[in-house]
């Protein structure tokens, strides 16, 4: 059953971004219908706006988004608005990421991914150490390309072109991105400790962003 469940979890985060490129682009659709397939984005984005924000904000921050929603909604520019969320929601993710990961590499604090690898693997040699240093500095600018190319595609390109950017290929990119480090990491520390993917993730998602000093042991 558990297994069944994580297979529907999978097949619903693949399948969500084609329905939500393939509605965005729909002719004539009613807004209320166009909402309902932006609420799951709208739920994670505004959990993760009050997961960053103090206690004391949230009525302010939930006041916000419900008037924007309704803002949207209620007006003949819903459709523009919900592009907006679509875009901002993209933008604001990724660049909440650049600067999770950006900050630890910072002077006196140890970048993130070193970190994660300290944390699966234990003691890590000096090159590691580096590497992962590198790894970390590699996905600060997946982030930026992210926003760059969103913007560029969006300013320059088709609608159609633009949400196929952020919905469609979101998730093939970060995948892509996750097996060529995997790759290139394997091919240059053939001895070192073979890390999955998932366990990466796992790790990750547990020790969410706490950038820790760096050890002056090693």
């Amino acid at each position: 059953m558990a297994r069944l469940v994580k297979g529907v979890a999978v097949l619903l985060i693949v399948l969500y971004p084609v329905l939500l490129h393939t509605f965005l682009l729909k002719e004539g659709m009613a807004t209320s219908h166009l909402l309902l397939v932006f609420m799951p984005l709208l739920c994670v984005a505004g959990w993760a706006i009050l997961r960053s924000v103090g206690k004391a904000w949230w009525p302010l921050v939930g006041a916000l988004l419900l008037g924007g929603v309704y803002f949207f909604v209620s007006g003949d520019h819903g459709r523009v608005g919900l592009l907006a969320i679509n875009g901002l929601s993209h933008a604001t993710l990724n660049l909440f990421l650049l600067w999770l990961f950006g900050r630890t590499l910072l002077p006196g604090r140890e970048p993130l991914i070193t970190q994660i690898s300290r944390r699966v693997n234990g003691q890590l040699y000096p090159e590691v150490v580096g590497y992962t240093r590198g790894v970390t500095l590699a996905w600060c600018g997946y982030f930026c390309l992210q926003v760059l190319v969103s913007l560029l595609l969006y300013l320059f390109a088709s609608l159609a072109s633009w949400s196929f950017f952020i919905n469609v290929l979101n998730l093939p990119l970060l995948v892509l991105m996750f097996v060529v480090e995997k790759a290139y990491r394997t091919a240059r520390f053939p001895d070192h400790p073979n890390t999955s993917i998932l366990k990466a993730i796992e790790v990750y998602s547990r020790d969410f962003a706490a950038p820790r000093n760096v050890d002056r042991g090693y």
